[in-house]
């Protein structure tokens, strides 16, 4: 090879060298400048307020909250949480669970460890619910809500409140926390944990009827 060719040769290497490093630093550049999370934020939500019934009132709990006095004793250890179901939140990918939501599940006890109880639990207008105990030998069980009313689906942007589980519980050293869920609607389903409300909480009433919630807006 002569000189002129080596050089030549020499220079063309040094060229493509610095445009795979040029195209190396802005892949990096960019994969850096992605949000954390990006890729597991949720389809779909449910916010929750939780109560301890200290008669004759419902008193509000959030996490964080000092124990309440007999809150885990026989008698006075009656809790509820308030929950509302949001289909497509702000900051989720568009077109999320796009037929609507009509069915979703609520988990207690899912580190098996027996600390609430089963007492009752409602939906709202057509909305049915269902409890599913625990299997022989385990704590864990589970409350279903479904519609079959596609009026009353959750739809993408859109929430409903009024969904309600009563249990007791039975360890003074937490507040019932935050839980799993499992959102389904046509095709597709969104697992997720469920998030303490911030904001103001449905207005309660003697039938529940549909709400909507102002509960992760």
């Amino acid at each position: 090879m002569s000189l002129e060719r080596f050089f030549f040769a020499r220079k063309e290497a040094e060229g493509m060298t610095r445009l795979l490093l040029s195209c190396f630093l802005t892949l990096l550049v960019g994969l850096l400048l992605v949000p954390a999370g990006t890729d597991a934020l949720p389809q779909g939500a449910v916010g929750y307020a939780l109560y301890h019934y200290e008669a004759p009132d419902w008193i509000r709990y959030k996490q964080g909250d000092a124990f309440p006095a007999g809150g885990a004793d026989p008698g006075t250890n009656l809790w509820k949480y308030n929950y509302c179901v949001y289909n497509d939140p702000p900051g989720s990918p568009p077109g999320a669970l796009e037929n609507g939501v009509y069915q979703w599940w609520i988990f207690f006890n899912s580190d098996n460890i027996d600390r609430a109880q089963y007492s009752s639990a409602a939906g709202p207008g057509s909305w049915t619910s269902a409890y599913y105990a625990p299997s022989t030998g385990f704590y864990d069980w589970k409350v279903r809500f479904r519609t079959t009313d596609p009026g009353e689906y959750v739809m993408p942007a859109d929430s409903l409140g009024g969904f309600q589980v009563q249990f007791t519980w039975t360890d003074p050293l937490m507040l019932p926390p935050p839980q799993n869920y499992d959102l389904v609607a046509s095709g597709e389903s969104e697992p997720g944990v469920t998030h303490e409300s911030s904001g103001p909480t449905p207005v309660e009433a003697m039938t529940w009827g549909r709400l909507k919630s102002l509960f992760l807006r």
